[in-house]
């Protein structure tokens, strides 16, 4: 059990797999009192739910297309009706953008991937702000990408989105501190995840993501090992303002 997720409640978007979904089954496991998910996947969340409500922790849920701001702000003043306060907020959902890549991808779906990756964040960390600010203090987590850091020529809108992600978040870190609201970004390498298939085509990217890490000898991170990262940036006291990246590690030589 953690003591800093006692008696505290917790928000997390993109929940139903992956990343999200790994880190609300954590905190769950080390003792937060409420959880609050938000995802598109009815069933993912649903399923979700169940394994949390299972180990004794409060558990709300809610479809949420992320582009509709009505309804992100409406999930966050559920949260707060249900618990009488909100905490810790990670902000998680993400996508690719896809094919055909960039500068022939249509327009609709630029705006798509800007609106999903980023927009949704500035919601996210505005709407978390206020309702962590009046609950007595917390943090909040924004999920990016190491490509939010380094050049990402497979895919420039998902990197511009995550580069976004990084200088909004710091932007935020002082005035957030003057109100008891700390702010920081995971920047994970490659992950475990379905977004990694949104990444293959087969006259595109014939070579899957996964199998590209691994021609370079990378091993592919859990989504696991994000969570545990996730954690400490969310409940470390001291921790704000920092853009943590965590690296694929290289598998052993035969």
């Amino acid at each position: 059990m953690s003591p800093a997720l006692q008696g505290r409640f917790a928000l997390i978007t993109g929940a139903a797999s992956g990343i999200g979904r790994a880190t609300a089954l954590m905190m769950a496991e080390k003792g937060v009192s409420g959880l609050a998910l938000i995802d598109r996947d009815e069933d993912g969340l649903s399923s979700l739910a169940r394994e949390i409500e299972h180990a004794g922790v409060t558990c709300i849920w809610k479809t949420v297309d992320v582009r509709d701001a009505d309804a992100v702000r409406e999930a966050f003043d559920a949260a707060v009706d249900r618990f009488g306060a909100l905490h810790y907020v990670h902000n998680n959902v993400g996508i690719m953008t896809g094919f055909p890549p960039f500068p022939d991808t249509p327009l609709d779906l630029i705006d798509r991937v800007i609106a999903v990756n980023l927009r949704s964040v500035v919601l996210g960390t505005q709407f978390g702000f206020h309702a962590i600010s009046k609950s007595g203090g917390g943090s909040i987590l924004n999920t990016s990408s190491g490509a939010g850091k380094v050049p990402l020529p497979s895919d420039p809108i998902y990197a511009a989105t995550k580069a976004g992600i990084n200088n909004l978040s710091r932007s935020c870190v002082e005035h957030f501190k003057k109100h008891g609201v700390r702010i920081n970004v995971i920047c994970p390498g490659i992950v475990d995840t379905a977004i990694l298939e949104q990444n293959h085509h087969p006259d595109y990217a014939p070579l899957r993501t996964v199998d590209a890490a691994r021609k370079m000898n990378l091993e592919v991170l859990t989504p696991e090992k994000i969570a545990e990262h996730a954690l400490e940036l969310l409940t470390g006291q001291t921790i704000t303002g920092e853009l943590r990246s965590v690296h694929n590690p290289k598998l052993a030589k035969n």
